[in-house]
């Protein structure tokens, strides 16, 4: 029986690698289909649940920015997915610009949390638009991935910015943004370790012979991003609708998999139109 890790094979079934980046799994060692085996099955989290949080979102008729934040997620997935299995430049674009814009939609939602039902606002969404097509076209250029983590960044401190003050100003589920929040900066931990430390790791990883797998820290890094984005959706969703006071309840899914349950809206609600235009009152003040 092979040993599960080796030396790197130059190139397997998509050809040789024409990424910019080439991260610290071994390519092709598992199975010549896939470049990075590991990097790439553990997109699984963040394809799965948006799909089920999506047709959810459609049946519960949800805001369309909620359920393109989860859309955008699926995006990410199967763009990395697509990226890993292959270490082509192509599909690498296929997983960094949907993070890009992605992100902007979750920024939109977080920040649009205690705005009026049909609000739309147009100085935001016009930012948002402009920084990504800006971004896009730069990246496109010069084809570096630290301009790309740079600006993936920002994207994410603005979210950070958003969310807290989301906490300071609005009911909300304390354990939801404090588990998102840390389950991604500790996937974002595991990221830079095996970024900077990938000869050590290597090792570590040979050593541990069949356990070998668990050091493979960037597809932690999937996992757990993965997870975090997602309850940040969650948190972001269950809160808007607190918000307009529909009596959003968080559920779980086989047990584990949280999800928000919203009530049919009730009699008011749905005669808004014959109620002078009901609006609901707000529980937190307006960000």
């Amino acid at each position: 029986m092979a040993p599960p890790y080796g030396t790197d094979t130059a190139s397997g079934y998509w050809g040789t690698v024409t990424s910019t980046i080439d991260w610290c799994e071994e390519n092709y060692v598992v199975t010549e289909y896939i470049a990075e085996f590991w990097n790439t099955i553990s997109n699984v989290v963040m394809i799965i649940p948006p799909v089920f949080l999506a047709v959810l979102a459609l049946r519960q008729k949800l805001e369309m920015r909620l359920l393109m934040c989860n859309i955008s997620l699926l995006m990410v997935g199967v763009g990395s997915w697509c990226f890993h299995m292959t270490l082509l430049y192509s599909m690498q674009l296929l997983d960094e610009l949907p993070m890009i814009w992605g992100t902007s939609f979750l920024v939109y939602s977080f920040a649009e949390i205690s705005s009026p039902p049909g609000h739309q606002n147009r100085r935001l969404q016009i930012f948002l638009f402009i920084y990504c097509v800006v971004v896009t076209a730069v990246y496109l250029l010069i084809k570096n991935p630290v301009f790309h983590e740079f600006a993936y960044g920002l994207l994410v401190v603005s979210l950070v910015v958003f969310a807290m003050k989301v906490i300071r100003k609005c009911e909300h589920n304390l354990i939801l943004v404090i588990s998102g929040m840390s389950i991604y900066l500790f996937g974002f931990l595991l990221w830079n370790i095996d970024n900077n430390f990938c000869p050590r790791i290597r090792s570590v990883r040979w050593n541990l012979g069949t356990l070998g797998p668990i050091s493979q820290l960037h597809a932690w890094w999937h996992l757990l991003a993965g997870i975090g984005t997602y309850l940040a959706i969650i948190f972001c969703i269950h809160t808007r609708y607190l918000y307009l006071k529909k009596d959003p309840s968080i559920k779980f899914l086989v047990g584990f998999c949280p999800y928000i349950d919203i009530p049919k809206m009730k009699n008011h609600y749905k005669k808004r139109s014959q109620d002078n235009g009901y609006l609901p009152q707000p529980n937190c003040k307006k960000l």
